[in-house]
């Protein structure tokens, strides 16, 4: 049965349901971390700076780079941070773009009883600050 990873052990707060299968807690978990990197602001972590989303209020940037930057640097850091998603790809959806809210699809590959298996995460950056991240089944 899957436990969680070391950081889901070590904190009490984060929990995997229990009664999951052991594929169900492995997408659960690497939500988990998601969510993790996505509410943390890039350069707010003291050990690494790429560690994080990037910031989502630069006023010097078209909205479209800022998107583009937004995709490019939550990819490298899930890239970085998320080693359990190899070949990742992440897109804001464009056409979803509501003030104060972003939806964030994330495709990747996830290897389940050695076998990579193509899976679906959306982050949906809230505006009231809170990132919601879930398996989404395309």
């Amino acid at each position: 049965m899957y436990k969680g990873s070391l950081f889901e052990r070590l904190h009490s707060d984060i929990q995997i349901d229990a009664g999951l299968s052991a594929k169900d807690a492995l997408y659960q978990s690497v939500a988990n971390n998601l969510s993790r990197i996505f509410s943390t602001n890039a350069g707010s972590a003291e050990t690494v700076e790429d560690y994080g989303r990037p910031d989502l209020n630069n006023a010097q940037m078209s909205m479209k780079e800022s998107i583009e930057s937004i995709e490019q640097s939550s990819e490298i850091s899930i890239k970085k941070y998320e080693p359990r998603l190899h070949k990742t790809r992440v897109e804001v959806s464009r056409d979803m773009l509501e003030v104060n809210q972003i939806n964030v699809h994330i495709e990747g590959l996830i290897n389940i009883n050695g076998r990579s298996q193509r899976i679906y995460y959306r982050a949906d950056l809230l505006s009231n600050g809170k990132v919601k991240v879930y398996k989404n089944d395309n």
